[in-house]
């Protein structure tokens, strides 16, 4: 899955093509994961509204000591009403355990909305993006990301956000380090590659680095566009300081935001709320069941159809006795009977363990945040393999991202390899080109996501797919894989018939 080049301000390409650092990359950082449509209310344990931004905020809290046996820290979204964050102690296929303080407590991987990933900053802080639980997002010196609340500075403003108004916080340590590389680059009598870099500066968002630097190239040179750029700075860092908590302010109300590739430009297919059932449907794991729903009038029509089969009951009571069987005994029995005709009235509440370890442990732990980026293949440049990154946490963007990935096929290999999940391009393009079979296009930029510091990142992703059903269903999903360019036919494998 190639990662385009991506332009930068035209003034900026000759010092970007030097330091080979034209195009983002698009693995090997940190999730930027969507809040979900309908945000969930307010943890408990989470202030009731968010201080105004104010310099002499409260410091942060001592940092907690983690507890024996701790693997990372989380914070999870169980219902409307129920939220949860700490150190994750335990995890396996069906539960994961959580401990703060005194406070142990289980969660079952397919009953929970959401499991967000606390970063730990550097102890000096560190640039990132913080996305807000209204669907805004500010890029700021993040001071900590903590289990109640997210603390950053912006042009000398420290704010604290309350978890319950922070989504989650995406360190930027590549812009970070292309800003260092790029300054250093730069000569101080080179005025135009000064310029071009606070004029980026400033599309980042990086609005302290971008005030930094356009003050001093004013002061050596006081060119009039190096001052219309630093007034428009000062107007957003104004925009900045009368918006609540800080966020960038929706499209529509007059703030300047940075540019992006036009949405209409862009694939916008994405499966309907009744796709996605039917995919839940075709998954389920009857060794690990979802909570499922099957109503009255189904159950008619299911004994209408098939009367004449063995597995129905011929006794009145018998067929009355189904209507009280429990809704995964009876979506067995549509199973066994291949009654595809009522496949979508089943009613699948909560994801079947595969698609929960996609969600989890793939989609939302790394594809979203280092492929699907406006820079890479979420972007103009995406060229024919594309990923949907808008409202990411949303069911129909995973699920479509899901499908593109099982439908996409490259020089013959397939994007999911279900009989060697170790050689499915989702896998090798995420590994360092040195180790892959077949290595990710060399691409200025590119990083792996598959390293010694997160080798289970890999194993994860390897399990879910051994994980999926076998052998494996067709969805009855009219869909085709998004691409920017001419459609690629490929030649998608052959699916045996299932269920």
């Amino acid at each position: 899955m190639p990662c385009p080049r991506t332009p930068t301000v035209a003034a900026l390409a000759a010092a970007m093509a030097l330091l080979a650092i034209t195009c983002a990359p698009c693995l090997g950082q940190s999730p930027a994961t969507s809040p979900p449509a309908d945000p969930a209310a307010p943890s408990q344990a989470a202030p009731a509204t968010a201080p105004a931004p104010a310099t002499d905020a409260p410091a942060p809290p001592a940092a907690e000591q983690p507890p024996e046996g701790a693997i990372r820290r989380v914070h999870v979204v169980e219902s409307r009403s129920r939220e949860f964050g700490g150190w994750v102690i335990a995890d396996d296929d069906t539960t994961f355990t959580m401990q703060r303080g005194s406070t142990v407590v289980t969660f079952e991987h397919g009953r929970v909305l959401n499991v967000i990933e606390l970063v730990d900053v550097p102890a000096s802080g560190a640039t990132g993006l913080i996305t807000m639980r209204d669907g805004t997002s500010v890029r700021a010196h993040i001071l900590d990301d903590g289990f109640d609340a997210v603390v950053y500075s912006i042009a000398g403003i420290r704010t604290v956000v309350p978890r319950d108004r922070a989504w989650q916080v995406t360190l930027d340590v590549a812009f970070d380090e292309r800003y260092r590389k790029l300054k250093a680059a730069l000569r101080d009598d080179d005025v135009d590659g000064r310029l071009a870099m606070c004029r980026w500066l400033f599309e980042q968002r990086a609005y302290d680095e971008a005030l930094t630097e356009t003050r001093a190239l004013i002061a050596t040179r006081p060119i009039d566009e190096a001052k219309r750029l630093l007034a428009a700075i000062e107007a957003q860092v104004a925009v900045f300081r009368s918006t609540p908590s800080g966020t960038v302010a929706p499209e529509g109300s007059g703030a300047s935001r940075p540019p992006r590739a036009p949405s209409a430009a862009l694939p916008d297919r994405l499966l309907t709320p009744s796709e996605v059932n039917l995919i839940r449907v075709y998954e389920i794991d009857f060794n690990r069941p979802p909570k499922v729903t099957v109503s009255a009038d189904t159950i008619k029509e299911l004994i209408a159809a098939h009367a004449s089969s063995d597995l129905i009951p011929e006794s009145e009571a018998g067929r009355t006795r189904l209507f009280t069987q429990d809704p995964i005994e009876l979506v067995k029995l549509m199973f066994d009977l291949r009654a595809r005709e009522l496949y979508e009235r089943i009613q699948v509440e909560t994801e079947p363990h595969a698609l929960n370890m996609f969600r989890t442990k793939v989609h939302n732990a790394w594809l979203l945040g280092n492929c699907a980026t406006s820079r890479c293949h979420g972007g103009l440049d995406g060229g024919n393999f594309f990923l949907h990154a808008r409202n990411g946490n949303s069911d129909s963007v995973r699920y479509t991202n899901l499908l593109i990935l099982l439908e996409s096929r490259f020089d013959g290999r397939p994007m999911v390899d279900f009989d060697q999940p170790h050689d499915s391009l989702l896998v090798q393009h995420a590994l360092p080109r040195s180790s892959a079979r077949f290595p990710h296009p060399d691409v200025p930029g590119w990083k792996p996501v598959f390293d010694r510091t997160n080798e289970r990142l890999m194993a994860d992703c390897e399990r879910w797919i051994a994980t999926m059903h076998r052998p494996r269903p067709e969805y009855p999903v009219d869909f085709d894989p998004p691409s920017l360019r001419s459609p690629d036919a490929g030649d998608l494998k052959d699916v045996p018939e299932s269920r």
